[in-house]
């Protein structure tokens, strides 16, 4: 696929998943506000507002949590660094991250291409992988960084990985997995406040189980949307990364991880549910990036 056509998927399957994440956040915030108006309107009487203001208060309430992340995108960054269990540098760390910016800064001169501000983390576990989240993170773990972190083709091969996983910042990709976790917040809420009171009423309550079922339903789509561009994202970020540092070291580092390819099976359902594309094809991508 062309990359032009691919950046076109992306976006429109975003803007769906989206849409479809802000579909379920509002099912079930008008759902919850339905159920906590029912002791109000007992005790006090109906709500003193009109239909469209209920809707447009739970409209907003629905995309309030999104809404703010954008706007203060530190606040999701520390809670998925609770979350994943990463952590700030040492010392040590800092000293190899430092020569891992030197070789990107070095590159980002030389082509031109503009870094973002980027905060790195560490995650404690002996796999060899790194990742990108929120909107400024990336994360390596110990064992890419002990396998690594020791020579300079070591170096370069973190650089490498860097590039790609600030790719995914610079593609807004962590961002919108960002976004549809916040707007996965009102749907368990909703979800647990019908749960703990109304569905657990009998007979009734089957009924409204079923309706929270259904309510659901767009947040689940909204997920395997996303997902479903995730080896296209994959190539995106090998481009970008391809054009920052002209396919050195990452192209090493796929070296590394071809034999990986093998332990993910060669059924139907396993190349679904393949979050990367096959090694070979992305040295292809990033072959024609560089070139």
């Amino acid at each position: 696929m062309k990359p032009i056509f691919r950046v076109a998927v992306i976006e429109v399957t975003r803007l769906l998943a989206l849409t479809a994440g802000a579909t379920s956040a509002f099912l079930l915030t008008a759902f919850s506000i339905s159920l906590l108006n029912i002791p109000y309107s007992l005790i006090y009487g109906p709500l003193p507002f009109e239909e469209w203001q209920v809707t447009a208060f739970a409209v907003a309430i629905a995309v309030a949590p999104a809404v703010f992340v954008a706007y203060v995108p530190s606040f999701a960054a520390s809670g998925f660094d609770i979350r994943l269990s990463a952590r700030r540098l040492s010392q040590r760390e800092k000293n190899l991250i430092a020569e891992v910016e030197k070789v990107l800064q070095a590159r980002a001169e030389e082509t031109g291409i503009k870094l973002p501000q980027v905060v790195w983390r560490v995650q404690d576990i002996g796999e060899i992988n790194a990742f990108a989240y929120a909107h400024n993170r990336v994360c390596f773990t110990k064992g890419i960084l002990h396998k690594y972190g020791d020579t300079q083709a070591g170096i370069e091969r973190l650089a490498g990985v860097a590039a790609h996983e600030i790719g995914h910042l610079r593609n807004w990709d962590t961002r919108i997995h960002m976004f549809l976790h916040y707007l996965n917040l009102p749907v368990n809420f909703g979800i647990g406040l019908a749960n703990a009171t109304i569905n657990q009423i009998p007979i009734a309550g089957l009924i409204f189980t079923v309706a929270t079922v259904l309510f659901r339903i767009p947040c689940d789509i909204a997920y395997f949307l996303n997902e479903s561009t995730s080896q296209l994202r994959e190539y995106q970020a090998d481009r970008f990364a391809a054009r920052l540092m002209n396919g050195v070291g990452l192209s090493e580092f796929l070296d590394d991880l071809t034999h990986q390819d093998d332990l993910q099976g060669d059924t139907f359902t396993a190349w679904m549910m393949r979050s990367h594309p096959p090694t070979e094809l992305r040295h292809d991508e990033l072959a024609k990036a560089s070139d």
